[in-house]
């Protein structure tokens, strides 16, 4: 029990520390440090920094939810149900192709579960018991990337569970799609948009900012492909 409460607690307080670091230091350049230099590549018309209620109202919401995150973690990995998993700490155990395609293959998992989980808290009975927590930020910021309600909060983050029980991942790849999958998140509240919108795979600023923004469309997370097979996607 302590051991899990000492890991709980220095994963609560990396992932917070990462939070306010990459996603509180992406905001205070893009609105604030150099407003003016990137006011052009701004999304939305309404500049961010001018709602503190807003943004403080973010942060308690993402910190709620990097918690729910890290007790999830440490349960998974400090406790019997560790023994369950195929998490491994060689190299060597697999081949060279799986250690490679691991998190490529993770990525497009997590981007399919997502879109049908996300689409599933648009509907009328979840989002306003659950999904709505996230939406009151039309106009988002990168500290909106994790400001879900606590049940939603579970759901981003339990499908991992069935994966790792079932599909052998080294644990550095984990680590590594878990910066990726963070880093995504930030880019898709970033508010800014700096690369090609049209004609591309990937989710963009644009998109996610669009999704905030009129509600019904760019449910994906990483890809547009699921948005383009069922004609969801806006721009």
């Amino acid at each position: 029990m302590i051991g899990m409460v000492v890991f709980l607690s220095k994963l609560f307080v990396f992932q917070s520390l990462r939070y306010f670091l990459i996603g509180g230091g992406a905001f205070a350049v893009l609105n604030i440090w150099a407003r003016e230099y990137f006011k052009k590549y701004k999304i939305q018309d309404r500049y961010q920094a001018s709602s503190r209620k807003q943004i403080i109202s973010e942060i308690k919401n993402s910190l709620v939810t990097l918690f729910i995150f890290s007790a999830f973690f440490s349960i998974v990995l400090t406790t019997p149900i560790g023994s369950w998993v195929k998490l491994y700490s060689d190299f060597k155990l697999y081949p060279l192709w799986w250690n490679l395609l691991s998190l490529p293959l993770l990525v497009v998992v997590h981007d399919t579960y997502f879109y049908w989980m996300h689409r599933t808290l648009h509907h009328k009975f979840f989002y306003g018991r659950f999904h709505s927590t996230h939406h009151h930020s039309m106009n988002p910021t990168p500290f909106a990337s994790f400001s879900f309600h606590p049940v939603e909060a579970f759901f981003e983050v339990v499908w991992i569970f069935p994966v790792l029980v079932f599909v052998p991942l080294h644990k550095y790849i984990l680590i590594s799609f878990a910066f990726v999958s963070f880093l995504n998140n930030v880019k898709g509240h970033l508010g800014f948009e700096f690369s090609k919108t049209e004609n591309v795979l990937f989710n963009s600023s644009t998109h996610h900012s669009h999704h905030h923004r009129y509600f019904n469309c760019n449910y994906g997370l990483y890809f547009l492909f699921w948005d383009r097979i069922f004609r969801t996607e806006k721009l």
